[in-house]
């Protein structure tokens, strides 16, 4: 009769120990390897920080953070490169994309949807262009009625000031224009307003406590 040697268990956390069981995991088997501190120290260091990458790049998944995205897709293929040994050209490729602002067509930014732009040609003449950008929308419903919001990104030739604007209704109501300093100001607060959100989602299933002989 054959026997089979069983696996050894996992190693646990012990009360107050840092880094939860996985480092005490990898711990535990460097130390019975015979590794040094100084290899112990760099592994662990090395699990810890994919630890917060896991869950920094889960969290911008989830909430779609389309702005941060792009960062974490190209720090992917980094780790498949140190994981598998796969060439760095996508990475590198990926991580130039990042960095090249596409030149605009004549008179139009770079981010103009040039077939949506308007040029309005006056009497004396001129052409003055209404740019338009991308556009976003979404739509809250409680199944029964719905909040649509929108957003998008355009500029106007006939205004003073050339920089361009992003342009956010609610409804049916008029829209606000906000300018790049104004917007990081809003997506601030939104970032705030959302935090409270998925707060009232955590804690909205939570039941009432029996009422006291008081109130009873």
């Amino acid at each position: 009769m054959t026997s089979v040697e069983a696996d050894a268990p996992p190693a646990k956390a012990e009360p107050g120990q840092r880094g939860g069981p996985l480092l005490a995991t990898v711990r535990q088997a460097l130390a019975t390897a015979g590794a040094d501190q100084a290899v112990i120290a760099e592994a662990v260091q090395a699990v810890a920080s994919g630890q917060v990458y896991q869950a920094a790049t889960v969290s911008v998944k989830e909430q779609n953070s389309h702005a941060v995205r792009p960062f974490f897709d190209c720090l992917d293929l980094v780790i498949n490169h140190i994981v598998t040994g796969a060439p760095l050209t996508a990475a590198r490729e990926a991580a130039e994309a990042l960095a090249t602002t596409p030149p605009g067509q004549g008179g139009h930014h770079p981010w103009c949807h040039v077939d949506r732009c308007k040029p309005h040609r006056f009497e004396d003449g001129a052409v003055l262009t209404e740019h338009h950008g991308l556009a976003l929308a979404t739509e809250l419903t409680d199944g029964y009625e719905a909040l649509r919001l929108r957003a998008e990104l355009g500029s106007d030739e006939n205004l003073i000031d050339d920089h361009a604007s992003v342009f956010i209704w609610a409804g049916n109501n008029d829209g606000l224009s906000f300018d790049q300093d104004n917007l990081g100001r809003a997506i601030d607060s939104l970032d705030t307003f959302l935090d409270g959100l998925r707060h009232l989602h955590r804690v909205m299933g939570q039941p009432r406590a029996p009422k006291t002989e008081e109130q009873a």
